[in-house]
């Protein structure tokens, strides 16, 4: 009878962990490119890695030739957004190129359930391209959000000892906005603010209805005036040198977006400060 039962346990756990675990697939990615889209495609495929994380395997071609050169783009050579279906999860890392051109991590979800993965990044001589994966993690059939999580609106949101203020959070659709940024520390302007991957901020927007997406960095005034409306500053500051960690970063700068439509963006800023980084979830809204 006792071992009926563990023989019971053991099967309905193996159930549970084939439930849980990801499938040997392969997606194919949305080239959600803002500015300088290329006819390009991105693949990713996910396999349970041994320590029981995730496997990510993903590779972008260009007339069927898989792409093994990248720029270095703010120290790194491909960022990669995660956000969950409901838009409550947010992570920024960064996978590593292999040989071949593939580019790997492996990862760790906060949860089983449907996400939208950002493989953004410059292959060499195309511009940059962002692709978005829509995949299932740590479970086969994720049913999608019945809706999305919008940040708390408002101009200012606190981070640790630090008031992050955007001004303005109402921006027009269809054309460049520049978006000014204060932080200050016990009410006076932060003094110990540094470079986070060689910017002075990063920001990640994502629409919550159709989860369009932008990068942005974190711009002087001056800075703005040498960038190109066309890609929002994007090639300004891939030909300047980028900070370094013991650089200062000043307690006002500036972001450069492009809201694609009229629709609610989750934006979550990232910043450092001391030697904390810091990720500021604010609302914009697209006009």
């Amino acid at each position: 009878m006792k071992s009926a039962r563990y023989a019971a346990a053991i099967a309905t756990l193996g159930i549970l962990l084939c439930a849980a675990a990801p499938s040997d697939a392969t997606f194919d990615g949305k080239n959600v490119t803002v500015t300088g889209y290329q006819p390009m495609q991105g693949y990713l495929r996910e396999t349970a890695a041994p320590d029981g994380s995730i496997h990510f395997d993903m590779w972008e071609s260009s007339g069927g030739t898989v792409v093994t050169r990248y720029d270095v783009d703010m120290t790194k050579i491909m960022h990669m957004i995660v956000v969950s279906d409901d838009l409550r999860y947010f992570d920024h890392i960064h996978p590593a190129l292999q040989p071949d051109g593939h580019l790997t991590i492996d990862y760790r979800p906060a949860e089983p359930g449907l996400y939208h993965v950002y493989l953004d990044g410059i292959p060499h001589g195309m511009g940059r391209q962002v692709f978005r994966f829509d995949v299932p993690l740590a479970s086969d059939s994720p049913a999608p959000a019945t809706a999305r999580t919008l940040h708390a609106p408002g101009e200012s949101q606190q981070a640790g000892p630090y008031r992050v203020t955007l001004d303005p959070v109402s921006v027009p659709s269809g054309e460049i906005s520049t978006i000014d940024v204060s932080i200050t520390k016990d009410g006076r302007p932060a003094e110990d603010l540094h470079p986070y991957l060689g910017a002075m901020a990063h920001g990640v927007f994502v629409g919550t209805k159709d989860l369009a997406y932008m990068h942005a960095h974190g711009m002087t005034a001056e800075m703005l005036d040498m960038a190109s409306a066309a890609d929002c500053g994007d090639s300004m500051m891939l030909s300047m040198p980028p900070m370094v960690p013991s650089d200062k970063v000043a307690s006002r700068f500036e972001f450069e977006i492009l809201a694609p439509s009229a629709q609610p963006y989750n934006f979550w800023m990232q910043f450092i400060g001391g030697t904390t980084l810091y990720t500021v979830p604010f609302l914009i809204t697209g006009k």
